[in-house]
C-alpha cells in the first residue's frame, strides 16, 4: 500500500491541469470501462454533490447497481469511489491504483482518481455510473466519460482565476458538459443573461426550477426531474450527503454545513436558522473568498438574530488553498480545526460547523465519523 499511495500522493505536486487529452489516452489504453456502465454527468457551483447523492440513492433503491465519483473526500480517500453509496475499500482502491500507475503517464492527481473509480465500478458490473465534475466542465476529466445524461445544479461566481470573471462565463463553462443528441436538463439560473449563456453551449439543453428550497430536498427535486427526463426508474427517499446540512448526534449535537461561497451561505443560513437550538456554538472556517464580505454576511446576520454562546474561527486543513486566518476579527482564532473543536465549551445543545467542506472533513476525521451516504 505504502508505495502506491506514494506515487498517487506524489502526484499532487503536478498541480491543478485541466485538459482533456491525457485522460481519454488513458481511457483508451483502459479499454474504456467508461462505456461499460451508463454513465451520468453531474456539474456545478452549488448542490451538484447533493443530487449525486439523491441519483445514486434513488437508482439504488430502483433495483440497480450505483456506483458514484465525487470529490474532494471528507475523511479517506476511497470515498471518492462509492457503490450503493458505500466507500469501496483500501484493496480495491489500490488494486486500480496500479493499474493506473502501469499505464505510465504523466496523470494530475484527480485524473488518477478519477480513472480508479471507473476501473472499479466498470469491474463491478455497476449498472449506472454518476461522475461528479471537479471544477467547471468543459476541461474537467470527467468530461472524457460517455454518458446517457448530463445535469447542471446552480451556478455562482467561483474558480473566477480559471473559470472567468463573470456569472456568465462560469456559467458557459459548467454548460459545456453537453454531448450533441445526449439529454441535459440545467438548473433554471433565473437571469436571462446566464440562461442564454448556458443555450450558447448546450443549445438542446432542458431548463427546470425546482418547487423546494431546502438544500436536499432542491436536490432531491433536480435527481427526479432528471430520472424522468431520461425514463429512468427512480425511487425518492431522504437522502443524507456529509456535511450538507449533517447533524451528527452526539452530545451536543453537531451540524455540519459545507457551504463554501456566497450564494451557498445565503442558501443555507435560513435552513440553519429553522434548526438551531436556543444555546449553540459556531466553528467557522474557509478558504479564501473573491468576496468575504457577502461570504460573511448571511452569517453575521444570523448571529444578529440567534447569538450564539461561542465563537471560534479556525482554518480548514488539506484543501486546495490554505485556510484563512481570522475571517471574522475580534473572535478567539485557532488554526487547528481539531484543537478548535476541542476548545469549545460543550455547555451547549448544539456545535455549528460551518465555511469549507475541508473544515467539515477535518471535524469528521477529529471525531471518527464515517463518511458514507445513507
Amino acid at each position: 500500500m505504502g508505495d502506491i499511495r506514494a506515487w498517487l500522493f506524489s502526484s499532487k505536486s503536478k498541480g491543478m491541469s485541466l485538459g482533456l487529452e491525457r485522460v481519454t489516452i488513458a481511457l483508451e489504453k483502459l479499454n474504456r470501462p467508461d462505456k461499460k456502465m451508463y454513465c451520468i454527468h453531474v456539474a456545478g457551483s452549488n448542490g451538484k454533490g447533493s443530487v449525486c447523492a439523491h441519483l445514486s440513492s434513488g437508482l439504488h433503491r430502483a433495483g440497480f447497481k450505483v456506483g458514484l465519483f465525487s470529490s474532494p473526500h471528507l475523511v479517506k480517500i476511497e470515498e471518492r469511489v462509492r457503490i450503493n453509496g458505500k466507500s469501496i475499500d483500501t484493496a480495491s482502491f489500490d488494486r486500480a491504483l496500479e493499474k493506473v500507475k502501469s499505464l505510465k503517464m504523466d496523470l494530475t492527481f484527480f485524473e488518477i482518481t478519477y480513472l480508479v473509480s471507473l476501473i472499479i465500478c466498470s469491474e463491478e458490473n455497476v449498472r449506472y455510473m454518476i461522475l461528479e465534475t471537479g471544477l467547471g466542465g468543459r476541461l474537467d476529466a470527467t468530461r472524457s466519460a460517455e454518458v446517457i445524461g448530463c445535469l447542471v445544479t446552480s451556478v455562482t461566481l467561483e474558480h473566477s482565476d480559471i473559470l472567468g470573471d463573470t456569472i456568465e462565463k462560469i456559467a458557459r463553462e459548467k454548460a459545456a458538459i453537453f454531448r450533441p443528441g445526449i439529454p441535459m436538463l440545467i438548473r433554471d439560473p433565473g437571469i436571462a443573461t446566464v440562461r442564454n449563456a448556458m443555450r450558447e453551449e448546450a443549445i438542446a439543453a432542458k431548463f427546470y426550477t425546482p418547487d423546494s428550497t431546502d438544500f436536499m430536498a432542491e436536490a432531491g427535486d433536480l435527481a427526479t426531474k432528471f430520472c424522468e427526463m431520461l425514463n429512468l426508474p427512480f425511487i425518492r427517499r431522504d437522502v443524507t450527503w456529509p456535511a450538507r446540512m449533517q447533524i451528527i448526534n452526539t452530545k451536543p449535537q453537531i451540524l455540519l454545513e459545507a457551504a463554501h461561497n456566497p450564494s451557498g451561505m445565503v442558501k443555507a443560513i435560513p435552513e440553519i436558522a429553522r434548526k438551531l437550538p436556543q444555546r449553540w456554538s459556531l466553528l467557522m472556517g474557509t478558504s479564501p473568498q473573491n468576496d468575504m464580505s457577502a461570504f460573511l454576511q448571511p452569517l453575521y446576520e444570523l448571529i444578529l438574530s440567534h447569538p450564539p454562546l461561542e465563537i471560534i474561527t479556525t482554518e480548514p486543513q488539506n484543501g486546495r488553498y490554505p485556510g484563512v486566518k481570522n475571517p471574522i476579527p475580534k473572535v478567539d482564532h485557532i488554526p487547528q480545526p481539531a484543537k478548535a473543536y476541542e476548545t469549545i465549551s460543550k455547555d451547549c445543545e448544539m456545535i455549528l460547523v460551518i465555511g469549507s467542506l475541508y473544515l467539515c472533513g477535518n471535524i469528521m476525521e477529529h471525531l471518527g465519523i464515517d463518511a458514507d451516504i445513507s
